[in-house]
């Protein structure tokens, strides 16, 4: 019991974590001012939400550094089933957080659970098993396409009804993980073209038939083309194109919500050009009065403004990087198929998510919405992130143990030889 409570695994993630929990406290606090007004509630409130947060985050990734790797095997496709039970929830009306048109958690005792982030995590729990337990099967397109892509594209399908971007992202760390895992290329290579094909269709339905009649998108099947407005809106702004265009329709919540989107992209603009090299000094940013997502959707704007792109936009971006570097070196030690997809499968999970955040601040790609990981303020996703980390540790854990305990074999062996050898010398 003396060794309990001894970390193992490797000490730069470990660091890694402590050190985006310290970001992440001072970046909240700092650029809270808005969030505090618009709530009436003094920053010190604020700055304690989010030191809840972060320790609610670092049980959930001591919770699941502590379950033996095992675990996750044997219960991976039951984790996927309750992450999918989760989404069905999300159809039941009076569980159902609604914003801006869309349907963005359900209600649980007066919190809102994100029930996204916990798909992100069953979708990579269940490749990882599934491309263990098929791992022969799976060369046949027809065995691939009902034992990883009908689950995988049921997920991505629900999910994208009220948040294309976490789809988006669950289909891109899922092509990730299969190119890595050595899936055949072919299967990929198809599977890429029926997406293609099937978006371009879905969008072609949607102006054939829903766009530009807000009755039919009320109905049942008109649900499923609930983003695709918002989808467009955003890029056509992106692209520099006005929301009056009469291609894109959308509500009146939608259309005020993009022109908060638009103004807030630009004063990220603003914040990052006045940053500069150095930054204004920490506690000194001006933006975040008028970035009214400076504090989630727009936090790394906000680090550069404060601390500049040396320290806070080069530093940040370089601890995601040694971080995903970390996780390949952990995955190449990986001797079993579950072990690597799961560590390929949470690092590219993170990082993915981690680069969408930084691009949209840059404003190299459209406003996603996805925050920065273990950095933005705290909810579900920085509850399920945390986790997510904390299952890597758990793998980490488990291949220490292994070379631990192969090299007090291999110390054994060679006693024994050197024992063997003095008894022959003393016979001799």
């Amino acid at each position: 019991m003396k060794d309990f409570w001894k970390l193992k695994g490797d000490k730069v993630i470990w660091i890694i974590v402590v050190l985006f929990a310290m970001i992440s406290v001072l970046a909240v606090f700092s650029s809270s001012s808005y969030l505090a007004s618009s709530k009436d509630v003094p920053k010190t409130a604020i700055f304690l939400e989010q030191i809840k947060s972060v320790s609610l985050g670092f049980m959930a990734l001591f919770f699941c550094y502590l379950i033996p790797l095992r675990f996750y095997r044997a219960f991976s496709f039951i984790l996927f089933g309750l992450s999918g039970l989760m989404l069905l929830m999300l159809f039941i009306p009076g569980l159902q957080d609604v914003k801006n048109g869309a349907i963005r958690g359900i209600k649980f005792f007066g919190h809102t659970i994100q029930v996204f982030e916990f798909a992100k995590v069953g979708v990579i729990l269940y490749l990882a098993k599934a491309l263990e337990k098929w791992e022969d099967s799976l060369y046949d397109f027809k065995d691939f396409a009902l034992k990883i892509l009908l689950p995988v594209g049921a997920v991505c399908f629900i999910v994208m009804m009220n948040s294309f971007s976490s789809a988006l992202l669950i289909g891109m760390v899922s092509f990730l993980i299969l190119f890595f895992m050595d899936v055949r290329f072919k299967n990929i290579l198809i599977t890429l073209g029926i997406l293609a094909t099937l978006i371009l269709l879905m969008f072609g339905i949607y102006h054939a038939f829903y766009a530009g009649h807000p009755e039919r998108q009320k109905s049942s099947l008109g649900k499923v083309f609930n983003r695709f407005g918002t989808v467009e809106g955003r890029f056509q702004d992106f692209i520099g194109e006005h929301l009056e265009d009469e291609t894109v329709e959308l509500s009146e919540a939608e259309k005020m919500k993009m022109e908060d989107e638009q103004r807030q992209s630009e004063n990220a603009k603003i914040a990052i050009s006045e940053g500069g090299l150095f930054g204004k000094g920490p506690g000194k940013s001006t933006q975040r009065y008028s970035l009214s997502m400076a504090f989630s959707d727009f936090i790394y704007a906000s680090i550069i403004e404060e601390y500049g792109l040396i320290i806070g936009g080069i530093g940040v971006l370089t601890l995601y990087l040694v971080f995903l570097f970390r996780c390949i070196r952990l995955c190449i030690r990986c001797r079993q198929s579950y072990s690597s997809a799961l560590v390929i499968g949470l690092s590219f999970l993170i990082i993915c998510q981690a680069f969408l955040h930084i691009l949209v601040n840059v404003r190299l790609i459209p406003i996603t919405g996805h925050t920065l990981p273990l950095i933005s303020h705290g909810g579900t996703a920085y509850l399920v992130l945390s986790a997510a980390f904390g299952m890597i540790l758990s793998v980490n854990k488990q291949l220490d143990k292994q070379a631990a305990r192969e090299a007090m074999n291999q110390t054994l062996i060679e006693q024994n030889k050197d024992i063997e050898n003095e008894q022959a010398t003393y016979n001799n």
